[in-house]
C-alpha cells in the first residue's frame, strides 16, 4: 500500500485496530404452550417448544450457552422465514446510518451497502420488527436513514444534526475520526452503535455500545497483551505500533499500560493481574503507517531480545514487518509473533511461506469464513453471503466494512424485537438502549455474545471485547484459544492517551 496523507493513514490503521470485519434473556416472541424435557445420550438438556402453524421455537440450553441468549430465536426465525418468508408493511422504523463515503481520504460504501442489504432482509423476509412469528404475522419495516459524512470534524457535525432531525429510534456509526456526533445524539437521546470503535470517546461516550467485533482496539490489543503473556509466556514482550493518533491511544492504554500492570509500574485499583509478573519487560517501537522498509524498525524490536513480539497496524505495514524480521534471521519458530485479525491476508501468508507459517493472530472470525465456523455462526456465515448476494451486495460482502453493516443493523433488529415482544407499538428509542445495555452473553449475529452490562469503567460502551486466537498453519487457520478476553487487565486504571 502506498503512503497516503494523514486521515487516510488513520483509515488504515481503525481498520487494522478494529480486527475486520460483527439480552438478558430469551425473547418470548410467542407464548409457551407445552414444556418437555428432552434427553440426549450424553445428558439431559431442558427444552421449551412452542408449535404454531406458521413457526416451531425451542429453546436449547446448549446453543443459549454457546451462541448467548435468544440464539434458539434468532435460529428458529432464520429457520421458520426461510420457508415462510414475511415481508413487513406499516409505518417504518427510523434507524439512521451516520457513514464516512466519497471522501478520497476515507470512503466507507461498502458499510452502507451491507447495511442496506439487511434492511431488505429483514422487510423482505423476517418480518421488520414485532412481528408475530406463532402467528405468521409480520410487523413493521425499517427504514435506514444514510448521512454521508467526510473526513473532517465539521461534516461529521453536519451528519449528526441532519440525523438528529430526522428522529431516527438508533443510530449507527460505522466508523468516525472524531466523536464529535457523540454529544449531539445524547442531547437528542438518540442511542448510538459503533460498528468499528477506534477512539477513546467511542468507549466512554453514555448511550453509546461498540458492539464491533472483538471490541475494537480496547478488546483486541488487551486480547494481544493477554495471550502473548499467558499462553505464549512472554517475559520480554516488544510492541512495534502504529504511530497516528488512534495508535498512540490504543499503544499507551490497551497495550503497555495493560504490560505494566503486570509488571506493576502502572497502577490498578483491585486488578487481579496488578504485580503478578514482576519481571515483565517490554519495549514500543513505533512505525509510520505506509512505509517501504521498516528494517530499522525490525532491528531495534530485535535488539531488544523479545521472546515475544506483538503487532497491529493496517495488513500491509503487519506484512512489511514480518519480511524486514525475515531478512534479519527472524523466524515464527525462534520467537512467535502475535500479529491482530486485521492483519490476516491468505495471499500474503501464503506469498511468504515458511516465514509465515506459526504466526498467531488475535481477533474475531470474520463471518465470510464459512469453513472455520461451526453451528449457529456458520449458518448465520451462509445466510450473510447468500442474502447480501441477493439484496445487492454481491461486489461488496468479502469486504469488512460490508459484514460490519450487515452485523449493525442486524443487531438492531434482534434487540428491537426483544422490545417489542411481539407488538411493534412498543419500540422505542429507549427502549432498544436500554436493551442494548441489559445484554449480558447475548446473542449477536455473526460474532461472539454482547456483553454491554459488563462493560467496565470507564470503557462504558464496550460490549464485545471477546477474542480467538488463531494460527497460520501454512494454508489455513488453527484456533489455539477460543473466545478470551484481557479486558480485565486494565480495570481499576485511568486512561493514558500517550501525550
Amino acid at each position: 500500500m502506498t503512503k497516503r496523507s494523514t486521515a487516510a493513514t488513520l483509515l488504515a490503521v481503525a481498520l487494522a485496530a478494529t480486527a475486520l470485519l460483527p439480552a438478558t434473556s430469551s425473547l418470548a416472541a410467542t407464548k409457551t404452550t407445552k414444556k418437555k424435557i428432552t434427553k440426549t445420550t450424553k445428558a439431559t438438556t431442558a427444552t421449551t417448544a412452542v408449535k404454531s402453524a406458521a413457526c416451531s421455537f425451542t429453546t436449547d440450553a446448549a446453543l443459549e450457552k454457546s451462541n448467548g441468549t435468544n440464539a434458539s430465536w434468532a435460529k428458529a426465525v432464520y429457520d421458520c422465514t426461510a420457508s415462510a418468508p414475511l415481508k413487513a408493511s406499516g409505518a417504518p422504523i427510523v434507524i439512521g446510518l451516520h457513514n464516512p463515503e466519497g471522501d478520497p481520504n476515507g470512503s466507507f460504501p461498502e458499510a452502507r451497502i451491507g447495511a442496506q442489504a439487511a434492511e431488505q432482509y429483514i422487510n423482505n423476509e423476517l418480518g421488520g420488527v414485532g412481528a408475530d412469528y406463532a402467528a405468521g404475522k409480520p410487523g413493521r419495516p425499517i427504514k435506514i436513514e444514510v448521512c454521508s459524512t467526510a473526513i473532517s470534524p465539521a461534516d461529521s457535525q453536519r451528519c449528526a444534526n441532519e440525523l438528529a432531525a430526522k428522529k431516527p429510534l438508533i443510530v449507527f456509526s460505522s466508523i468516525n475520526f472524531f466523536g464529535n456526533h457523540y454529544a449531539t445524539f445524547n442531547a437528542a437521546k438518540i442511542p448510538v452503535l459503533v460498528g468499528a470503535p477506534i477512539t477513546a470517546l467511542d468507549f466512554t461516550s453514555p448511550g453509546t455500545f461498540a458492539i464491533g467485533g472483538g471490541g475494537g482496539c480496547v478488546g483486541i490489543h488487551t486480547g494481544l497483551i493477554e495471550f502473548a503473556t499467558k499462553d505464549l509466556k512472554g517475559r520480554n514482550v516488544a510492541v512495534p505500533w502504529a504511530n497516528t493518533p488512534p495508535g498512540v491511544y490504543c499503544y499507551h492504554d490497551l497495550e503497555k499500560k495493560p504490560l505494566q500492570v503486570l509488571n506493576g509500574t502502572t497502577p490498578a485499583k483491585d486488578n487481579i493481574a496488578a504485580l503478578t509478573m514482576p519481571n515483565l519487560k517490554l519495549v514500543g517501537v513505533p512505525i509510520l503507517p505506509g512505509q517501504a522498509d521498516v528494517t530499522a524498525q525490525a532491528q531495534q524490536v530485535l535488539d531488544f531480545k523479545p521472546d515475544v513480539i506483538v503487532f497491529s497496524a493496517q495488513g500491509a505495514d503487519c506484512w512489511s514487518l514480518v519480511t524486514a524480521l525475515g531478512k534479519l534471521g527472524w523466524t515464527p519458530a525462534k520467537i512467535p509473533l502475535v500479529l491482530a485479525g486485521g492483519c490476516i491476508d491468505d495471499k500474503q501468508a501464503k506469498e511468504a511461506g515458511d516465514l509465515a507459517k506459526g504466526i498467531y493472530f488475535v481477533g474475531s472470525t470474520p463471518i465470510t469464513n464459512t469453513a472455520a465456523l461451526t453451528g449457529l455462526l456458520k449458518q448465520e456465515s451462509i445466510l450473510y453471503t447468500d442474502r447480501s448476494i441477493k439484496y445487492g451486495a454481491k461486489d461488496d460482502y468479502t469486504k469488512g466494512f460490508a459484514t460490519l453493516g450487515f452485523e449493525g443493523i442486524m443487531n438492531v433488529w434482534e434487540q428491537a424485537n426483544l422490545v417489542a415482544k411481539g407488538d411493534p407499538s412498543k419500540v422505542t428509542g429507549a427502549g432498544i438502549e436500554a436493551s442494548f445495555a441489559a445484554t449480558k452473553g447475548a446473542h449477536s449475529f455473526g460474532g461472539e455474545p454482547l456483553e454491554c452490562a459488563n462493560a467496565p469503567a470507564p470503557y462504558i460502551a464496550a460490549c464485545n471485547t471477546s477474542v480467538t486466537a488463531q494460527q497460520w498453519n501454512g494454508s489455513g487457520y488453527d484456533v489455539k484459544r477460543a473466545n478470551f478476553s484481557g479486558l480485565y487487565l486494565i480495570k481499576g486504571t485511568a486512561l493514558d492517551f500517550g501525550k
